[in-house]
């Protein structure tokens, strides 16, 4: 039987009291949510490359989405995908123009900041609603009903919120919420605290059709989007047929001889290698190029593994079989869950910057650091942005005997072949001078440091630090050559010299000796922990005008020091020391190392803090430690990295030259 039109109904109805009731029940047209959007939803300048009526053809994976959103069994949708994939212009915004249009009730939009919500409403969410004109009918005409986090239209509010304004936004009953980059939010403080993402779900139970939207790139295994992830039944996938022999896949990184996966004919060179690289199909082993996969796209499927953990092998990077898995559409028909997660890396994208090319591009960059031992940040942020699985930290071994491993066959005092130069790291404390020497060579094509251990002790006084930085060198194992100290880093924090009757800090000490030590022609620089993060960088020069305290003297021609971010360096240190044995990179010890050296390195654990956010621990003297972060750090390219290479080269050019003039 054939329902007559809304209006019609309405218009057989006189009184205004009874049209509104029955407006309230009559349910939404039955159009699908992606049909919707395709016909209403425009894109803009401000919101998307690509301006114009919002087209599905583009982002096609984002159609099986939309369409399970609008079934009435799901309530609880896991969108963990990579970057630029059109998350919040392709699924989320869209639908919240579908729902105030078609579905009316009231809408969060949950953000980790404030700032957040303010950029998202400025740059995507007002762009497409005031290029929609059925978002623009359902507008009041108060004017001070639309402002930019809460906006009233007809019949529903939509509002932003955010972490840091959980009292206001769980006082109010929400039908849709929508949930942005959820690994960034920060977690419950102290024990009687309330989770800002279960408080705000909580705001949800009073809908039978509630929608929870949750969206994100992973950053850790315990992040919300992976735990969220994990939660669900189904994860899935999106499977495209090959062109050459129709067999559908999903699109997988895969390894150098795994069947199927990104390829690149074992280039080395990152920009060469993203010019050739490819997909291999896993059953014809034809070559799928970027342009076949946006074809193909269209013809894609979801579809979810039937293993117990399928998040498990996801982060393994094991492909399934189709005969394994199970369709989007038939777990929608047969009503199997009411909560399903979605998994999408970024080299499914259809735009420039997500091709097979840029994916492999990246990689080699980042696996180049890692491989150098120049950091692993590039690394976790392929994973996270590219692969869309999170980032496991490699734990810190707990015990003196994992870390012997380190020591090789090289006596003390002397420096391993191919040395460049020599850094020292002094750090004072308890009275004494307590200092490390690392000796580094190249890495391949001078792009990094291997650095070994070949001296650590302690010193007494002021004037045997001089005498040491001054006079000490060390043979060249296998050659006639010796190196001295080329750049010495000296810790400038505080505390009193309990051997010091004057009231004079340890601060204030360091920057006098500092001074006289430049006078006498000793490379030797203050250093000192940043009390923040430092930005794009590891390590920063500042600039000292007194000395501390509020009556503190001025320094004469002010003294340079170098900040240090602490945290980053000793996450590069533990990435140094636990690289395979044949890594380049990898921190090596000589072999009279001892127990005490490591007891110092172990002497700090990487722990959360009440609020959930990482913090080094100390639990141990940690002197040695602070010295080797220093001895460190001096080689970076934020410091003396580059500076040291061509320092050290035209050391050795004079030497040779002066060995000559002496035959």
């Amino acid at each position: 039987m054939q329902s007559q039109p809304t209006e019609t109904i309405l218009n057989e109805i006189n009184r205004p009291i009874l049209q509104e009731i029955i407006r309230a029940w009559i349910p939404p047209e039955e159009i699908s949510i992606p049909a919707w959007v395709e016909a209403n939803v425009n894109l803009t300048k401000q919101s998307s490359a690509m301006p114009g009526k919002l087209q599905i053809s583009r982002t096609p994976y984002t159609r099986g989405v939309l369409s399970a959103i609008g079934d009435f069994y799901i309530e609880h949708l896991i969108l963990c995908w990579g970057r630029q994939l059109g998350k919040t212009e392709g699924v989320q915004v869209p639908f919240l123009c579908y729902a105030i249009a078609k579905d009316p009730g009231p809408a969060v939009l949950f953000l980790p900041t404030e700032r957040k919500c303010r950029d998202v409403e400025a740059t995507k969410v007002s762009p497409i609603f005031e290029a929609c004109p059925a978002v623009i009918e359902q507008k009041t005409a108060n004017a001070d009903e639309y402002t930019v986090l809460k906006k009233k239209f007809k019949e529903m509010i939509f509002s932003f919120a955010w972490a840091g304004s959980a009292t206001e936004a769980t006082t109010r009953s929400t039908r849709y919420l929508l949930r942005d980059e959820v690994d960034e939010f920060e977690p419950a403080v102290g024990p009687d605290a309330t989770n800002p993402m279960k408080a705000i779900e909580q705001t949800t139970s009073a809908f039978p059709n509630r929608k929870i939207i949750d969206t994100s790139t992973p950053t850790v295994v315990a992040g919300n989007i992976w735990q969220e992830l994990k939660g669900c039944k189904y994860v899935f996938e999106f499977w495209i047929p090959c062109p050459h022999c129709g067999e559908k896949q999903i699109l997988y990184w895969g390894t150098k001889d795994s069947p199927g996966g990104i390829k690149w004919d074992g280039e080395t060179d990152p920009v060469a290698a993203e010019n050739i690289a490819y997909y291999q199909c896993e059953h014809c082993r034809g070559k799928i190029t970027n342009h076949d996969k946006i074809r193909m796209l269209p013809l894609g499927q979801w579809r979810a593994r039937l293993t117990p953990d399928p998040c498990e092998q996801i982060l393994k990077d094991i492909p399934p079989q189709i005969e394994d898995t199970i369709s989007l559409e038939e777990v929608l028909t047969k009503r199997l869950s009411k909560k399903i997660g979605f998994h999408l890396p970024k080299w499914y994208g259809t735009f420039d910057g997500n091709s097979f090319g840029e994916a492999v591009k990246d990689f080699l960059e980042a696996d180049r650091a890692l491989t150098e031992g120049t950091g692993y940040v590039l690394m976790r942020d392929w994973k996270k942005f590219w692969a869309a699985r999170p980032w496991e930290e490699e734990k810190i071994p707990e015990t003196e005997l994992e870390l012997l491993s380190n020591k090789i066959d090289f006596p003390p005092l002397t420096c391993p072949p191919e040395t460049l130069f020599l850094t020292c790291g002094i750090d004072p404390s308890e009275g004494k001078y307590w200092f490390i020497v690392k000796a580094w060579k190249p890495n391949r094509e001078h792009r990094g440091f291997s650095g070994h251990l070949i001296h650590y002790g302690t010193l007494g006084t002021f004037s045997d630090v001089e005498a040491f930085l001054k006079n000490a060198t060390y043979p060249v194992m296998g050659s006639g050559d010796r190196k001295s100290i080329i750049v010495s880093g000296f810790d400038t924090g505080g505390g009193k010299d309990p051997d010091e009757e004057q009231d004079f800090t340890m601060t204030v000490q360091a920057y006098h000796w500092l001074k006289k030590a430049g006078q006498m022609g000793i490379f030797v620089v203050g250093t000192k922990g940043a009390a923040h993060h430092i930005k794009n960088a590891r390590a920063k020069q500042s600039k000292i005008e007194k000395e501390p305290g509020k009556a503190g003297r001025p320094i004469p021609g002010g003294l340079h020091i170098w900040e240090i971010d602490t945290d980053q360096m000793k996450r590069n240190l533990w990435f140094r020391l636990r690289l395979d044995e044949q890594s380049p990179g990898r921190f090596t010890f000589h072999s009279g190392t001892d127990f005490d050296y490591i007891r110092h390195l172990l002497s700090e654990r990487l722990t959360r803090d009440k609020k959930g956010k990482e913090e080094w621990k100390r639990r141990g003297k940690n002197h040695w430690l602070d010295a080797t972060i220093i001895a460190d750090t001096l080689v970076e390219n934020d410091c003396y990295g580059l500076q040291l290479i061509n320092l050290s080269n035209r050391i050795v050019q004079k030497h040779r030259i002066i060995s000559k003039g002496v035959e």
